[in-house]
């Protein structure tokens, strides 16, 4: 077996047995599991972001250890008390930015301090407050169709892009962040996007008009790709190549939700536009 075979089956084994969990879990607690689930993927995906996100920009060892602990408060706080989630927010912004400025103080020149305030505040945003959008929709009625639906967008549009970029794949799409990523490959995952939330559409949603649907299936998958992207992005200027290892073949939370967690807000708000069904 050659070493692209090997790695093309530990992909496929972790990725079924972490789809047998997900359905494990979805059964057995319904809502409230695949609540859990978000917040695990939270947490553990806040950890490995303030375990690789920092080292580029010296700051102070401490400063990752911080962050965890800012985004999971934060995360606490969106979900006991959602009555109150913009004033939350802004608190835990406050209270990273401020202190992280004492943690480093004297020890990082002004250039990686700055850079390293602007990295934590944009790690706030993506892994507790997009991902935030999960447990949102799950709470909504017919909360679970809408969380396979984000699923099957994302994930039908990762399948897409790997087989299209691999098949006709010529022209880079982003050579600096992602050199494997193609043109060709990005318009097979909105393909591949598009007609999986299509068709899930009519099974599941048949009230709702499908022109609809395809055009935000569009710009969901694009959006989730723009995820991808930006993880590449955080990753190479860390100089890591996976976020973490919980899932071989895979990597990382982030390396594998990095898609889901921005398209969250998009799917909670198409729901709401919607309407119970």
């Amino acid at each position: 077996m050659t070493e692209m075979s090997a790695n093309l089956l530990q992909r496929v084994v972790s990725g079924l047995a972490a789809l047998f969990i997900l359905i494990a879990i979805w059964y057995l607690g319904h809502a409230q599991g695949l609540q859990f689930l978000c917040t695990a993927a939270v947490i553990l995906g806040a950890r490995e972001y303030s375990r690789m996100a920092f080292l580029r920009w010296r700051m102070p060892p401490a400063t990752g250890s911080f962050f965890w602990l800012v985004a999971a408060l934060l995360y606490a706080g969106l979900v006991l008390f959602p009555q109150y989630n913009l004033v939350t927010f802004g608190l835990a912004n406050v209270v990273f930015l401020a202190g992280t400025l004492w943690l480093a103080r004297g020890n990082v020149d002004n250039e990686n301090l700055l850079a390293g305030l602007a990295v934590g505040v944009f790690g706030i945003l993506y892994c507790v407050v997009f991902p935030y959008f999960i447990f949102r929709t799950v709470g909504l009625e017919n909360g679970s169709l809408w969380f396979l639906f984000l699923l099957v967008i994302v994930f039908f549009g990762d399948i897409f892009a790997y087989t299209g970029g691999r098949l006709w794949g010529r022209r880079k799409l982003m050579e600096q962040v992602s050199p494997k990523k193609t043109w060709e490959g990005a318009l097979a995952g909105l393909a591949g996007s598009a007609v999986a939330g299509v068709i899930y559409n009519l099974v599941c949603f048949p009230s709702l008009p499908l022109y609809k649907t395809f055009l935000f299936c569009l710009v969901c998958g694009a959006a989730a790709q723009s995820g991808d992207l930006l993880m590449s992005l955080v990753k190479r200027v860390a100089q890591v190549k996976d976020s973490g290892k919980i899932m071989p073949g895979h990597g990382g939370i982030l390396d594998r939700l990095d898609g889901i967690f921005i398209a969250c807000p998009l799917v909670y708000a198409f729901a709401l536009y919607s309407g119970p069904f």
